[in-house]
Formats: structure tokens, sequence, C-alpha cells
């Protein structure tokens, strides 16, 4: 029986697995690129770069308020000029000059004062761009090692498709040789070309992958990478954390977390604020020590700003000027009915439940998030138990099958057809601990990073 003119793959079919194997395998003898020397270029990451830039936007803000709480110190000063004046009677009045000139000086010394407050708000800003930061380096390394590791398993794939294809041509060759001797029919010949056309496939598919790796790992560095080789292996082993202690630091560090208690602070600061425009009078206490028309010392407090300013004035001009003396005064207002005060003070308090609410949901959410990644990479450690198992069971066929080569009761394709089911447990084995690893990874970032 002949075998029908389509049983060979097409030419331009293997021209192409050829040269994307060829480009493949080339793409493979560059220098080593390890994990930790991608990690190393993270800060080119466009996601970091951003989230810094917030951090030392955050970090000016919160110097400008710490500034703002030290003395504020200004210079003031009058002139005045009155010509003479003559009476009706002839009598003539020499004109005179008058001024002052002082300085002042101010600070927020109350805890409530408003300085105090945009201290508070500064650093709660901070801390939040700080976590926000965390969170981008953590999802850059994230990503970075998802593309690294997907590169590496590529590499491997990539090496099994041009073996599997080189034993699959065998094959064909021999069905087509036991076809031409009468002991293979068309069928025969058929299916080891399409077992031919199969490898072709993953041949090419396993050149895309490594691409599309090495593309993805220079979109997550900002950079390319150039012509490297793969060189990190996952850890053999990984070892459980500390469920509880992650737990713990999600619940305390994560963004959501500090986004929640930012603005329960800002809720009871505000609160804050309306029970003392409620329950305080608006008093200002002031001292002065000088002449009795103008200037001298004069000292001032006021309670519901919880400020503190002080100036000196010095009479400047001709005018004769009295003894100095002491005085002190009280001035003060309170408000003794206000429906509209009454409203905004309660929802105040609302915010403030509402925020408390809030920040209990978030760090219920990221107990949750924490414990659900814990269970996967509990499932995922138990996968590779079970590959490695299964990688001890294809050492043990490929020695079968050599031991019946030896004993010529096998073939050289057999053995060839054991290295090969050995060589697909071993990439099943690295894809385990690979996702292993990457579950390690969204573990420690669930919990707000590594520690």
């Amino acid at each position: 029986m002949n075998v029908p003119r389509h049983s060979r793959p097409p030419p331009w079919r293997l021209s192409l697995l050829t040269l994307a194997l060829c480009g493949a395998a080339s793409a493979q003898t560059g220098a080593p690129l390890t994990l930790e020397d991608a990690l190393a270029r993270l800060d080119a990451a466009p996601s970091v770069t951003a989230a810094r830039l917030s951090v030392q936007t955050a970090q000016t803000g919160l110097n400008a308020a710490r500034t703002a709480l030290g003395l504020t110190i200004s210079v003031s000063g009058n002139a005045a000029y009155s010509g003479p004046l003559t009476a009706a009677d002839g009598t003539v009045t020499a004109g005179s000059t008058s001024g002052a000139a002082g300085v002042n000086v101010s600070l927020g010394v109350l805890p409530w004062s408003s300085n105090q407050s945009g201290l508070r708000g500064a650093e709660r800003g901070l801390a939040l761009a700080q976590a926000r930061l965390t969170d981008a380096q953590n999802s850059a390394r994230l990503n970075v090692a998802q593309q690294y590791f997907a590169a590496v398993l590529a590499t491997q794939e990539v090496d099994i498709a041009a073996r599997t294809l080189a034993l699959r041509q065998r094959q064909l060759t021999v069905a087509q040789t036991q076809q031409s001797s009468g002991n293979a029919t068309a069928g025969n010949v058929l299916g080891a070309q399409a077992a031919v056309q199969a490898a072709q496939g993953a041949g090419l598919q396993a050149a895309a992958s490594l691409d599309a790796a090495r593309r993805g790992l220079e979109a997550a560095l900002g950079g390319a990478v150039g012509d490297v080789t793969f060189s990190t292996q996952p850890p053999d082993t990984v070892t459980l954390p500390d469920v509880a202690a992650l737990v713990a630091q999600a619940r305390a560090t994560r963004s959501e977390v500090i986004a929640a208690q930012n603005t329960l602070g800002a809720a009871q600061d505000d609160l804050a604020t309306q029970q003392r425009e409620a329950t305080l009078p608006d008093v200002t206490a002031s001292v002065r020590y000088g002449p009795g028309g103008s200037g001298g010392l004069t000292t001032a407090l006021n309670l519901q700003q919880g400020t503190l300013s002080a100036g000196y004035s010095l009479p400047l001009g001709g005018s004769a000027q009295s003894a100095n003396r002491l005085s002190a005064s009280v001035t003060g207002s309170y408000v003794v009915y206000s429906p509209g005060q009454k409203a905004q003070l309660s929802a105040a308090e609302a915010s403030v439940t509402q925020a408390q609410l809030s920040l209990n949901v978030a760090q219920q959410n990221v107990e949750l998030d924490v414990r659900i990644r814990y269970s996967t990479l509990q499932t995922g450690l138990i996968t590779v138990q079970t590959r490695a198992t299964a990688v001890e069971v294809a050492q043990l066929a490929l020695q079968t099958a050599r031991t019946r080569l030896e004993a010529g009761t096998g073939t050289a394709d057999d053995v060839s057809a054991a290295e090969l089911e050995l060589a697909t447990a071993q990439r099943d084995l690295l894809a385990a601990r690979i996702t292993a690893q990457t579950n390690l990874l969204q573990l420690q970032n669930a919990a707000g990073g590594s520690r």
C-alpha cells in the first residue's frame, strides 16, 4: 500500500517550527539573568516610580506642617501727621507726628490648634503614601517573579518540545518503513503524522510563551533585558509561615487599613472640633503692659483656636506718653441655642461611627484575604509533593526501559519515550514549585509585604 501524498508534513511548517525553535534556542545562549538581578532593577518600574513620587510629595507636606508649628513672626508699623491748627481766637496749635513700630509673634500651643491638626493630617497622609509605595513594590516584585518564572518554565518547555518533535519524527519514519514492508497501515502512518504535527504546534506554542514571558518581564521592569538566559530556579521547599502573625501584620499595615484609619482619624478630629465649639466659649484672654495710650507689650490666648500671640509696639512721635501700667482683659461669647450647630455635631458623630465600621470591615477583609492565600499555598505544597512522586515514578520507568533495551526486549525509542516522560514530569514539578513560590509571594503581599 502506498503512502498518501499528504502523509508528510508540509515543508513550510517544518521551516516555521525550525525557525521558532532556533530563535528560542538562541535566546537561551546569552548571559545568565538571575531573579535577584531582575528584582534589583525594580526602581525603574513605572508603578514604583509613581508611588515614590507620592511619598516625596507627602513628606514635603509633612515638613511644611512641622514648620508651621514654629514661631510666626511679623513686623508692623504706622505713621501719622497732623498739621498746625489755628483756633478762632487766633491761638495756633503746632502740628504733630505720631506712629508706632512693633513686632508680633503667634504660636499654636493647644492640641486642637489648626497647626497641630494639620500636622496630624500630614502624618496620616505620609503613612498612607508609604503603605501604597510598599504595595506598589510588592506588586512589582510579584509581577517580575511571575514573568521570570514563566520564562524559566517556557525554556524547559522549548527543550521538551524539541525532544518530543525529534521522537515523533523518528516514530513517523518507523511507521512509514513498516508500512512499506506491510507491517503498518495507512492509519498508523496518519496517526504518526498527526503526532508530528501536534509536536510542531507544541514547539511553536513553547517558543511563543518564552517570547511573551520575556516581553512581560521587560514591561514589568520598564526596560529591555537583552539577550539573556533565565538561570534561577524556584526553591525546592517552601516553609509555611505563621498565619496568625501574617493576619496581625495585615490588620495593621495593609494600605486599605491605613486608609480606613486615616478616614477615622479625620472624622475624630472633626468631631472634636464640633464638640469644642459646642461646649467651650469663644474666650480670648489678654494682658498688656505699657503706656496708657498705645504701645507696650501685649499677649493673648484664644481658647477655641488654641493659639497664643504676643506683640510689642513702640510709640513714635512727640506726643507725651503716660506711665507704664499693667492691664488685663477677657472677652468671650457662648452659643446658647443653635439647631444648626447641634445638627453638625450629630453628623460628625455619625461620620465617626461609619468610619469605625469601615475600619472594622477593612481589617476583616484583609484577614480573609490572608487566610485564603494561606490555604492556597497549602494546596500548592501538596501539589509539589504529588509532582515529586510522579518524577520518581518516571525515573523508575526510565530505568526499566534501559534495562529492557540492554536485555534486547526494548527499543531505543522506548528509552527516548521514557526520557521524555521523565522530562515532562520534571517540567510539571517545576511548574508546581513555581506555583507554590508565587502563592507564597501573594500571601506575603496579602499580609502587607515581607518583613
